[in-house]
């Protein structure tokens, strides 16, 4: 029912969203998806991170930011969408694009739907991240699905099935 909040003048106006990925996007698949909606056409800002190489598409992924891009244009159509991503090289991914967007004050939210045993991102520390985007002010959003607050237990158990047997005791 979000009807109520756009009548009182609440549509995002004043706030800025980096979405966060991986994979560069096609804009007419948000355009399309906000034409479809009925809503103003309206496309987000991109912003491949530099020294990540060449904006390329990969599949996969490209569908995840569409997702996240239209329905963030959809439930905020007065904010300023930004698109926070990295290139074709193979040693930069999303946590990259996540810390690029934090560091450089992106997006008073951030939304962000990837997840992964911190563990296993080598040496990248989703605490301080988060702390120092909630000392600048700046939201984080997580999406909850996947394996959610198990990651490390599914992660562990492909990739070391001692520490998935640690974190059981």
């Amino acid at each position: 029912d979000i009807k109520p909040l756009y009548a009182a003048s609440n549509n995002g106006s004043g706030q800025s969203i980096a979405v966060i990925g991986q994979s560069a996007v096609t804009l007419t698949d948000v355009e399309n998806f906000q034409n479809a909606a009925g809503l103003t056409k309206k496309d987000p800002t991109l912003v491949l991170m530099p020294g990540t190489g060449a904006s390329t598409t990969f599949s996969g992924d490209e569908n995840e930011s569409d997702l996240d891009l239209e329905w963030s244009s959809a439930i905020a159509p007065g904010a300023d969408i930004f698109f926070v991503y990295v290139g074709s090289n193979s040693n930069s991914g999303a946590f990259d694009s996540l810390q690029y967007a934090i560091d450089q004050k992106i997006g008073t939210i951030i939304s962000v739907s990837y997840g992964q045993c911190e563990q296993l991102l080598g040496g990248f520390s989703l605490e301080s991240s988060f702390q120092q985007a909630a000392t600048q002010g700046q939201t984080i959003l997580a999406a909850s699905g996947d394996s959610g607050s198990t990651a490390c237990f599914s992660d562990a158990t492909v990739t070391n099935p001692s520490l998935a047997t640690q974190q059981q005791l």
